[in-house]
């Protein structure tokens, strides 16, 4: 579904059900009630139109195969992690000091990944997999400098899966996580579900599946589905959080059909492969409303757990994910990974640096024109850095999602890219 008329129809439905209601930053007050029909056709919209997007990146394999160099062969002269910026230097032939973040981007050589999800190999924050929509890429790094695709060496055992969820070119942003206890790797991830059927503007019901694996490149094996999904029914974007205390835990997006539009959070069974009855929890409402920054989507949940405060902290994405609109926004739970109530529960929190809501964004960037940062996720424990996907503008003039890393500071307990505009560094 071409882009333009999926942004389009977005808009329409929009319009046509325009709300003057405030906004408020809790979202337990906002009323949804005679906007859920309206803000279901655009998640709808909004999210089917992700097929495209990994088409590209599908379709690009064997292209993006024949330029992966090894870690042995990538030129040292030019790494990833500490990048110039060229554009600046050209302008005012002074030399520019290269930015303390790193970004996973050259005009030569971008690494393509929507949705990433991130995790270290049994939890040692030395060797780092990311896991991508669509299971186009598997990129592993030690050093953040140097990348090896390890896709063509993961291996899948869909055994008792539907028809429709072995589609695996289908599935959407993964979430992995490392159980010692288990001596496996689980992984949660979107998948058509088995009541779905394909229509012009994608599948038209996603369920979310559990695999798990000895190693991170597998072989992964299905296990089972934790969440079913009936027609219209859209389960996304899951994030599996352990706390401190052991308890586990998984967050998502969910749209469409009955459903509210949601980010959710509920806890996870010691097998990690179902979800805990009665726990689901509303995080937090999963349109952003009329004029707000996310303006008709919040999605992408990943929780970080401060062990010095004891605070938890929620990323998520907001805006149009194929514009340069999308940003990632900042929640704040000072009560607990699911509490939400009244004034402790998860709240909006933005660092308040330099007046700017979002933690990194590229609004009115023309190198992001196809999409700002979003899908982002903090790197580990330390929370010094996030891993995002950027729809940045290389030298090849590619309009696809590219993994990206950007260092972070924290004021007013909350997260922000440290430039004058929350912008990507390095770019």
């Amino acid at each position: 579904m071409p882009v333009f008329y999926a942004r389009t129809l977005g808009l329409a439905l929009l319009s046509m059900t325009a709300c003057s209601s405030t906004i408020a930053t809790d979202d337990a007050s906002l009323d949804r009630a005679s906007m859920s029909d309206a803000r279901d056709a655009v998640d709808r919209v909004e999210h089917d139109v992700e097929a495209l997007d990994a088409s590209e990146d599908a379709a690009t394999d064997s292209e993006a195969d024949a330029r992966e160099p090894d870690a042995a062969t990538v030129d040292a002269a030019a790494p990833r992690d500490v990048v110039a910026d060229t554009r600046a230097m050209a302008d005012t032939g002074a030399p520019t000091p290269a930015p303390t973040s790193a970004l996973l981007l050259n005009g030569r050589d971008p690494m393509p990944c929507a949705d990433p999800t991130l995790f270290s190999e049994r939890n040692n924050n030395a060797v780092y997999f990311v896991y991508c929509t669509s299971m186009a890429h598997v990129w592993r790094t030690s050093d953040w400098v140097t990348f090896s695709d390890e896709r063509r060496r993961t291996d899948f055992d869909l055994t008792g899966m539907s028809a429709n969820g072995r589609e695996i070119g289908s599935w959407w942003a993964p979430g992995v996580i490392f159980v010692p206890e288990l001596d496996r790797y689980v992984m949660w991830v979107s998948v058509p579900a088995a009541s779905a059927t394909r229509t012009m503007d994608g599948w038209n019901a996603r369920a979310m599946a559990v695999l798990t694996a000895t190693t991170p490149t597998g072989p992964w094996v299905f296990r089972e589905m934790a969440q079913t999904a009936a027609v219209g029914e859209h389960y996304i974007d899951p994030f599996l959080f352990r706390d401190s205390d052991g308890r586990r835990f998984v967050y998502w997006k969910q749209y469409g059909g009955g459903l509210s539009s949601s980010i959710m959070g509920a806890q996870v069974s010691a097998d990690w492969r179902s979800i805990v009855a009665g726990t689901r929890v509303e995080i937090m409402n999963g349109y952003g409303g009329a004029g707000t920054w996310e303006d008709n989507v919040r999605e992408n949940p990943a929780v970080y757990r401060d062990p010095g405060t004891n605070r938890y902290h929620m990323l998520f994405s907001g805006g149009h994910w194929d514009d340069g609109t999308y940003a990632t926004g900042h929640a704040l739970s000072t009560c607990g990974p699911l509490c939400v109530a009244a004034p402790d529960g998860y709240r909006m929190v933005s660092s308040g640096d330099r007046g700017i809501l979002q933690v990194v964004r590229a609004f009115g960037d023309a190198d992001f024109a196809h999409g700002g940062p979003g899908g982002a996720e903090f790197q580990d424990g330390a929370a010094r850095f996030i891993v995002y996907a950027a729809a940045a503008r290389s030298a090849r003039g590619d309009r696809t999602r590219f993994l990206m890393r950007d260092r972070i500071q924290w004021r007013n307990n909350a997260p922000f890219v440290d430039t004058a505009g929350h912008r990507p560094l390095g770019f």
